[in-house]
């Protein structure tokens, strides 16, 4: 939702589809989660011929997925896990021709993770705390967008969206 010329707003949800984590040799598979966000961005630059356009952003979110060992005989014995995240960012990119929109982004976060692990509550923190990533947004009729952005620097992603504005 645009605030301002300037200030955007937005709030998502949606799943995850699974994934793993090895902790002291041992595998542990996420069963489908949930996630939640809600972040806001600000333009510092328009971005007119050769310039690009400018955001800093922020966020914060949540996820949290039932996990269990790998090979574990029942699924009673999965275990919660939660993670927290706080992120600020810049963002410079191009708009061609008002619908393709490549785009550069730094990131730096962190916030805990919540995990019972083994009978007990632990607490940790990602590995890096910072991202770089190459993305696009693809604007569609109707005002609907589709997004792509893969993240190869510090904490490693892909993701992928479809959004609406109003």
């Amino acid at each position: 939702m645009r605030a301002s010329r300037d200030v955007t707003l937005q709030a998502g949800g949606g799943v995850s589809h699974g994934g793993s984590l090895r902790v002291a040799g041992v595998d542990h598979e996420f069963h489908p989660g949930w996630l939640a966000t809600v972040g806001g961005s600000y333009r510092v630059f328009q971005g007119e011929g050769a310039a690009p356009f400018v955001l800093l952003t922020a966020s914060f979110g949540a996820s949290g997925a039932p996990t269990q060992e790998r090979g574990a005989s029942t699924r009673t014995d999965t275990e919660r896990y939660l993670a927290i995240d706080a992120r600020l960012g810049a963002l410079a990119g191009w708009t061609f021709f008002d619908t393709l929109t490549p785009y550069l982004a730094a990131r730096v976060f962190g916030g805990p993770i919540f995990w019972r692990f083994q009978g007990r509550d632990i607490t940790g923190t990602d590995r890096y705390h910072y991202q770089l990533a190459l993305g696009t947004t693809v604007l569609l009729p109707g005002g609907f967008n589709v997004s792509a952005e893969g993240i190869p620097l510090g904490e490693r992603g892909l993701s992928v969206g479809v959004g609406v504005l109003f």
